[in-house]
């Protein structure tokens, strides 16, 4: 027996060439992070002749937006991501990604006007830069629903993905510059210091925990050979598997910098310059039941073995359950963030993306609507793993 609604599918291969354009603009317009003012604008009037009320600057952040329906109902929320690259465009696929959020609330209205749930719309912008997700999440711009959901382009449907909490850690340590034959005994090597803390890190990494990273690079190291370093930069990200092994392991690291120059008599400052990123649960029931829908669609789907990389959507799990599909976008695998991947935003292939993953979101939106034990027991996962019991 079918899982997915025949007539809610059907009502998304009807509407696609409606929503479609709306991605084509995206995709021929770009904006990066922080100036989608056209983009916001764009979806918005797009929204507003399908009968919702727009609220920019949502939250306060420049070129977000919440598009709903008054209603006294419980509300879903569909995040829709719309910031390019720079020189590339859209090689992340956030044009086609807006589109599924706006087919997939589209197509449920459509279908099922008295549904117990509305299906509200949440421009997050600056996805690759600023992280528009973190200051919704923090200001408030979560806090109604009962989960937010979206998919992204990738080359594979994956149900959900497991992504790393993530910060960073940016370094100077700083010491006595001298002459470097004349008179080395009178320095204190900044570039030493900055050598031995990067050892350190290095033979720490036997102790990590799984999925515990360190990346990191110097930004600057000295000036010239002859001169001992008084001033060495070194940006570094941190990345595990839960907020809470993050805070470990920048304690440990922090712990470790403030030894090494100790011993070299150097001092050092260490800021964090961006928004931590936090990981997002792995819910067994919602991941199920997303790979039954994918099944019962004829589309091949798996779930991802272990964490890599960070989002912004963490962070909207810190409030609420929050759900990052992959939706095949190639036929091939395609890397993400290429010139070859934007290409795929065009044509009957983009087109073919758009229903596929609108009609896996749709599906997943009017079963937790309509199930109330599965919108339960959702939410009783994410509260498990989030200790809000």
């Amino acid at each position: 027996m079918s899982i997915t609604n025949a007539k809610l599918n059907l009502i998304v291969e009807q509407l696609e060439p409606e929503v479609f354009p709306l991605s084509e603009y995206l995709t021929t317009h770009p904006e990066i992070g922080g100036e989608e003012k056209e983009s916001s604008a764009y979806i918005a009037h797009f929204l507003e002749k399908y009968g919702y009320t727009v609220e920019m600057d949502y939250c306060g952040l420049s070129y977000a937006f919440r598009a709903y329906k008054p209603s006294d109902k419980p509300r879903i929320a569909l995040m829709c991501e719309y910031d390019a690259l720079p020189e590339i465009g859209h090689a992340c696929g956030h044009s086609l990604s807006c589109g599924i959020s706006v087919l997939s609330a589209l197509a449920i209205s459509k279908c099922f006007p008295e549904l117990p749930y509305e299906i509200d719309l949440i421009g997050t912008p600056g996805e690759e830069n600023i992280g528009g997700k973190v200051t919704l999440a923090e200001n408030g711009g979560f806090d109604r629903y009962q989960y937010a959901i979206m998919g992204h382009i990738f080359s594979s449907n994956v149900p959900q993905w497991r992504i790393l909490a993530c910060n960073d850690l940016y370094i100077t340590i700083t010491g006595k510059g001298t002459h470097a034959s004349a008179t080395p005994w009178e320095g204190h090597s900044a570039l030493n210091a900055a050598q031995l803390f990067m050892h350190g890190i290095d033979l720490m990494r036997v102790q990590y925990k799984p999925f515990m990273q360190m990346h990191g690079i110097i930004e600057e190291g000295g000036v010239t050979p002859n001169v001992i370093p008084d001033r060495v930069v070194l940006n570094y990200y941190p990345r595990a598997a839960s907020m809470e092994d993050l805070e470990t392991l920048v304690e440990n690291t922090l712990r470790l910098l403030k030894g090494v120059t100790y011993g070299t008599n150097t001092k050092y400052t260490a800021m964090q310059r961006f928004d931590t990123y936090a990981e997002l649960h792995y819910g067994k029931t919602a991941v199920h039941t997303l790979m039954d829908i994918f099944k019962d669609l004829g589309m091949e789907a798996e779930e991802v073995p272990y964490p890599s990389g960070a989002s912004d959507a963490g962070n909207v799990d810190l409030v609420i359950p929050a759900f990052h599909l992959g939706i095949k976008g190639s036929d091939s695998f395609v890397d993400i963030h290429t010139v070859e991947f934007e290409k795929l935003m065009y044509g009957e292939r983009a087109k073919q993306t758009l229903r596929d993953g609108a009609k896996v979101i749709a599906n997943f939106l009017y079963q937790t609507a309509t199930q109330p034990e599965l919108m339960e027991q959702i939410i009783l996962d994410w509260k498990k793993y989030r200790k809000k019991e």
